[in-house]
């Protein structure tokens, strides 16, 4: 159906750019959603559609995005859809917060309570003769959370009491009971039929000027992933993270447990920063700086300690991971953003020839260090010369190698002429033993 509105599309026409959101709301999701609001002000597009299906998210990332809209300067339309959606959460945020807002029938919208990451949310278990008092930063928490989504529906003019509840008691609604109660703007069954509602509409901007919508015929244009917040969008799905995280865990304490197995911990170290950009604990471009700066540690430390290749490796993928997660918008030309921008075509090759020159010049080094010496008295250890001066009754001789002259002594009489073979070297004397004839003398 998109794609039929986008063929039908006259030449000069107004448009609108469409976006999606589907899964929770986390550092890709959430700067892809704002990078969308900038690219539809930047462009001029007639407004900015957004499809939603979210469990919830992150309430850093929500903030970001709430902010981008209540300031954005292009009108902002959030679709709950398609029926049997759902905006929980965090979506309730994002969604109270566009100019226009429409939900699918049998969608659903609501259950904003903040929660733990890992959980929590209900008041303690008193113990026994105690009033149960709620945990502190629980409810600064709920209070903050409260206000939050109170000065989002007042902005909008929605129901702000229900907002409130929202939040406060997990209240949920579906879509016919969100319009009747003010939460949410109309009713819409699919993307034509938001299109042609909204016709008309007049909605007040950030800057307060205020705007009519044109939509009807609008062109669709729809707003692509960066590789960058598709990543991130990937890895911060919360049982995904918390996975990455435990294993982070786990690869460090087997390292601690074996110290000197080295992939466990490499692991770990690699899976913990991932997890960290994941939760928010770690801006997401200074996560990929210490990505891209392990990477080179790694290098590095695989010509002190390496010679397994392990640190290649390792290194290898933090300097893809870190490279990926720099990347700016990329479209099918791989071309980049003036502010910065990178590209598949860039990351992997880079990666790729980097470990190879690095893994190449460590292996150089390993076969360098395993080498036997050719200089001085250790590369005399196995030489073989020919005696000049009889070897005869414990007495010292002479013997010529590497075409010098040595004083040398032997436990067997040696005539001269006979094949040495040295095996000690003591001061400036060799002691040394007789060669088979077919020895060759250096």
């Amino acid at each position: 159906m998109i794609a039929a509105l986008i063929c039908a599309a006259a030449a000069g026409s107004p448009w609108i750019l469409y976006a999606e959101l589907t899964g929770s709301v986390d550092p890709g999701s959430g700067a892809h959603l704002v990078e969308a609001i900038h690219e539809a002000e930047d462009r001029g597009a007639e407004a900015l559609v957004v499809r939603i299906d979210t469990p919830g998210g992150l309430l850093a990332s929500t903030r970001e995005v709430v902010q981008a809209e209540l300031s954005a300067h292009v009108p902002i339309v959030f679709w709950v859809g398609p029926p049997g959606a759902r905006a929980g959460s965090a979506g309730v945020f994002i969604t109270m917060a566009a100019h226009v807002a429409a939900m699918a029938k049998a969608s659903n919208i609501g259950a904003a309570h903040p929660v733990s990451l890992f959980g929590g949310g209900s008041e303690p278990t008193p113990p026994a003769g105690k009033k149960n008092e709620p945990d502190t930063m629980q409810k600064k928490m709920e209070n903050d959370t409260a206000a939050f989504i109170r000065g989002i529906a007042e902005r909008r003019f929605r129901n702000v009491d229900w907002a409130e509840k929202a939040v406060r008691d997990s209240e949920s609604v579906t879509a016919t009971k969100a319009v009747e109660l003010k939460v949410v703007d109309l009713l819409a069954e699919d993307l034509p039929d938001l299109l042609h509602k909204i016709d008309g509409m007049k909605v007040e901007l950030g800057s307060g000027d205020a705007r009519v919508l044109h939509t009807a015929s609008a062109e669709i244009r729809p707003m692509t992933w960066s590789v960058k917040h598709r990543v991130l969008h990937a890895l911060a799905d919360p049982e995904i993270t918390f996975l990455i995280g435990m294993l982070g865990v786990i690869g460090i304490l087997l390292e601690l447990f074996h110290p000197g197995t080295l992939l466990p911990g490499l692991v770990g170290v690699v899976c913990l920063v991932i997890a960290a950009m994941g939760l928010q604990m770690l801006a997401v471009n200074f996560g990929a700086l210490v990505l891209i700066a392990l990477g080179v540690a790694f290098f590095v430390a695989e010509f002190y300690a390496g010679g397994h290749g392990g640190f290649i490796a390792a290194g290898a993928v933090c300097l893809v991971l870190g490279s990926l997660f720099l990347i700016g918008h990329v479209d099918a030309r791989f071309y980049a953003d003036p502010d910065f921008g990178l590209g598949w075509r860039l990351a992997l090759p880079v990666g790729a020839a980097t470990a190879l020159i690095a893994g190449t010049l460590a292996w150089k080094l390993s076969s360098s260090s395993r080498s036997k010496l050719r200089t001085g008295a250790p590369g005399l250890v196995g030489e073989v010369g020919e005696v000049r001066d009889a070897l005869q009754g414990g007495q010292p001789g002479s013997v010529l190698v590497h075409g010098e002259l040595w004083r040398a002594s032997s436990q067997e009489e040696l005539e001269s002429g006979a094949r040495a073979r040295v095996v000690a070297v003591s001061g400036l004397q060799l002691q040394v033993s007789r060669a088979s004839q077919d020895a060759s003398t250096s």
